[in-house]
């Protein structure tokens, strides 16, 4: 097992935090997540030597105070801030990027797949069905009728298979659905104001304020410089766990290459595509589009894609290649995969345009502008969740959701609260793909819906905390799941 931790040189971080302090208007900062004393120090400029710079220390200023202060707003981040703030917290929500949604916006990934088990019952709801059922209402939202859920009938199956190979699993309809990213910013915009939740965009959480090994706020950085929120409880949605080494918290990061979460994504839609033109084309010359196929990997393009599905989105399909990378969260990586998918796009598209019939009048309408980020880092927590996991048939005691597996023999995949909370540190949680867990079990259970999910528990558990005066690891789990029942999410019982 590969695991890292941060420490400061000659003396660890959890020892350095313990002789900080923290006043009521501002706390001086330096870099990597220490606090410093503010004294005439602050002043200082900063030494430059070969390699490093050392910095000055300086004064932060605390723009806002809280119950609660989640770090992302993707589908974790949306799941904590919302649950947390419907429970009575005063919540602050930090985000990077100019909108809400995270993978399911940004990144493009607009599905969100089995959220029924093998037999077609529905095991994932709560805050992830809100939004597909607010997406209805303005037709941004696409899946099977729930009256075909878990039906055998092969004509429906191959009905449904056809128009994308997640809504049907093997040889039977599920409920999995796919979406409008566009719509889908402006509805979490939505739930964010209608929960009354302070938030913070175009701004980039860098690392949580500690007094020893207690989380008691963030500082992010923004257009408006370095500023400050402290609160009660810090949850983690940035995915790959930015704020985990600036807290001490131990995490893993090792990924076999050939697991799905080694791997980025850069998605783009194609519009004006005549689909029943290609659909007729691919019918009748299977073997020559196969060809053709190969040919165009050969010039380093992509040949896959699924149509959108929804209405009046007839002509869109959505591509989403994958590359290979040896870390998701270093920025040379970033920027190398980013300029190969652009570059790879255009191959794709000039091929489909001129080589296969129904793309002529094609044009490319929109890229991510995030790319698909699987796999990075990995909380070592209170509980790891572990592949043997899969096998068990009874559920943990502190069970705050429940994932399908797809699978006849384990078809459930129960997960505990304990795997949100770091290992040795206080008043945090983390809620998203970087939950603990080995790499078995997040290569299946770090999709839309589960972090969803996980930030939805998260969150309920931070107000939860907030309300009784304890730390996060200490709340009533009793309470929690009935808590998380009431809003809709399905658990043992």
């Amino acid at each position: 097992m590969k695991s890292s931790v941060e420490h400061n040189i000659g003396i660890t971080r959890r020892d350095f935090f313990k002789s900080t302090t923290i006043t009521g208007a501002a706390i001086a900062a330096g870099a990597g997540g220490m606090l410093f004393p503010v004294s005439a120090s602050s002043a200082q400029q900063a030494a430059i030597t070969g390699k490093t710079i050392k910095e000055a220390a300086r004064e932060t200023k605390v723009c806002r105070t809280a119950d609660v202060v989640v770090v992302g707003g993707g589908p974790g981040g949306i799941g904590a801030a919302v649950s947390a703030a419907r429970n009575g917290a005063d919540t602050v929500l930090i985000e990077r990027y100019e909108h809400l949604g995270g993978m399911g916006t940004g990144g493009l990934v607009t599905i969100i797949p089995a959220m029924t088990d093998i037999t077609g019952k529905q095991v994932i709801a709560g805050i992830t069905q809100e939004w597909i059922e607010r997406l209805d209402k303005r037709d941004g939202a696409d899946y099977p009728k729930k009256e075909h859920w878990g039906s055998t009938d092969k004509k429906l199956v191959e009905y449904y298979n056809n128009r994308s190979f997640f809504y049907a699993t093997g040889n039977r309809v599920g409920y999995s659905a796919h979406i409008d990213a566009e719509i889908s910013k402006c509805l979490f915009q939505d739930m964010m104001e209608e929960a009354k939740i302070k938030t913070y965009l175009h701004s980039w959480g860098t690392e949580p304020i500690m007094e020893g090994n207690k989380a008691r706020g963030v500082i992010f950085e923004s257009k408006s410089g370095r500023q400050a929120v402290l609160a009660k409880v810090v949850i983690d949605s940035t995915g790959d766990g930015d704020l985990l080494p600036y807290a001490g918290a131990e995490f893993e990061t090792h990924i076999e290459r050939t697991m799905r979460i080694a791997n980025l994504s850069f998605s783009y839609w194609i519009d004006n595509v005549d689909l029943k033109k290609y659909e007729g084309y691919k019918k009748s010359n299977a073997k020559e589009l196969s060809e053709k196929m190969r040919e165009l990997r050969k010039l380093g393009g992509s040949g896959g894609f699924l149509t959108s599905n929804l209405k009046n989105q007839e002509n869109v399909v959505w591509c989403f290649p994958r590359y290979a990378n040896t870390c998701q969260y270093d920025v040379e990586e970033l920027t190398r995969v980013e300029f190969l998918g652009r570059k790879e796009m255009l191959i794709t598209h000039d091929f489909f345009k001129k080589h296969v019939p129904g793309f002529e009048k094609s044009f490319i309408v929109l890229s991510n502008m995030q790319l698909g980020t699987r796999g990075g880092r990995r909380v070592i927590g209170d509980y790891v969740v572990k592949k043997e996991d899969m096998n068990l048939k009874t559920p943990f005691n502190d069970t705050i959701a429940i994932f399908p597996n797809l699978d006849d023999k384990n078809p459930l995949m129960y997960m505990p609260y304990r795997c949100l909370i770091p290992r040795n540190v206080d008043n945090m949680l983390v809620a998203c793909r970087a939950f603990s867990s080995d790499a078995v079990i997040n290569d299946s259970f770090n999709l839309i819906h589960h972090c969803v999910s996980l930030g939805e528990a998260a969150g309920a558990a931070a107000a939860q905390a907030v309300n009784a005066g304890i730390d996060v690891r200490k709340v009533d789990i009793k309470a929690l799941q009935a808590t998380l029942k009431k809003q809709g999410v399905i658990l043992p019982g």
